[in-house]
């Protein structure tokens, strides 16, 4: 004997129902918000890195009185002696942090396009829980 269930029952499940696609919905916003905060920090440390990626062995130097003056043109004097050995040190740093820089920017791209995917994918699987 087969019972039919009461109007009381299916409005429960109904309501848990509900319950459920709320709180899953809300999980889902929250990640998405998460990673859109993570993305975004993201861009802003490639922006970071891009502006002391480039390291000078130079800076420059001035003298406010003759003494610092004479200092300055002393160091200079030096910096030309030393040029050979440290401006290969310095192309070193550089290429490598070109290097880096590139390999976070394209780590940055593939991140986008897997958290696009992740979205699209949590669409569809959405769309179908609803059908």
């Amino acid at each position: 004997m087969t019972s039919t269930p009461s109007n009381t029952d299916i409005a429960t499940i109904l309501e848990a129902l509900r319950t459920e696609v709320r709180s899953q919905r809300l999980a889902l916003a929250d990640t998405n918000a998460s990673a859109r905060s993570h993305t975004h920090e993201l861009q802003r440390a490639a922006e970071e890195l891009e502006y002391t990626r480039v390291v000078s062995a130079h800076w420059p130097l001035e003298g406010k009185n003759l003494y610092e003056q004479g200092w300055a043109l002393l160091n200079k004097v030096v910096r030309r002696y030393l040029r050979w050995y440290i401006n290969p040190i310095v192309e070193q740093q550089n290429a490598y942090n070109e290097a880096s820089a590139r390999t976070i920017r394209l780590l940055i791209e593939q991140n986008s396009t897997l958290q696009h995917q992740l979205a699209e994918l949590q669409r569809e699987l959405e769309a179908l829980r609803t059908q």
